[in-house]
């Protein structure tokens, strides 16, 4: 089934980049702050996300943009007065539907693969890997917002909730509920249709 949804998610992008009028890459970063659903008294864990992402745009106004990004996520919580920190790390794939109001301002939403490149927990000076003991995909939904500047930089604003449980074999339902605020660059855009038309 995970296997199915990359898939799908690829063959979209493909599709999409296929009738796409321009095309566009650019760079991203910024903070996380996440949390684990389920948990009592949990607090967030702030941490950062960075990567790179591709815009192909149709129109003036609607866009698919596919990502690739490194996310810090996790929760913390103090049973008996000691904080332990749950540190979840994943590459995620997150493709976003994109709709600008205005040329600068835009909408966005779309669902998001996750893969955990490493899980641990950290109380004092203990750390314990627990990988194992975590399911290694993630898929979630995401929505979103932004502004981007002429000069191709911009201000970006999202939440993205999973529909996974994050542990195996886990009675509680923890999900990841991750939001994340950063700035993004766009490098200059390259005008597929046009290159078609001199061909």
């Amino acid at each position: 089934m995970k296997k199915l949804i990359l898939s799908v998610m690829l063959a979209a992008c493909v599709a999409f980049t296929a009738n796409a009028q321009t095309l566009s890459f650019g760079v991203k970063g910024g903070l996380t702050i996440s949390k684990l659903t389920q948990f009592n008294d949990a607090k967030v864990r702030p941490s950062i996300f960075a990567g790179g992402f591709a815009n192909i745009a149709f129109n003036e106004s609607m866009s698919l943009q596919p990502e690739l990004l490194f996310s810090g996520q996790g929760t913390k919580y103090e049973p008996l007065n000691q904080t332990i920190t749950y540190r979840l790390n994943y590459i995620n794939i997150p493709v976003m539907f994109q709709y600008r109001i205005v040329p600068e301002f835009y909408l966005e939403a779309g669902p998001q693969l996750g893969f955990m490149v490493s899980g641990k927990t950290h109380a004092g000076k203990v750390t314990v890997d627990i990988s194992d003991n975590t399911k290694a995909v993630d898929f979630g939904l995401g929505f979103g917002l932004g502004y981007q500047f002429p000069v191709g930089v911009g201000i970006a604003a999202r939440y993205m909730f999973g529909l996974t449980n994050v542990f195996e074999n886990s009675i509680d339902d923890n999900k990841n509920s991750v939001a994340q605020i950063g700035m993004f660059y766009t490098f200059k855009h390259q005008h597929t249709a046009s290159k078609k038309r001199k061909r």
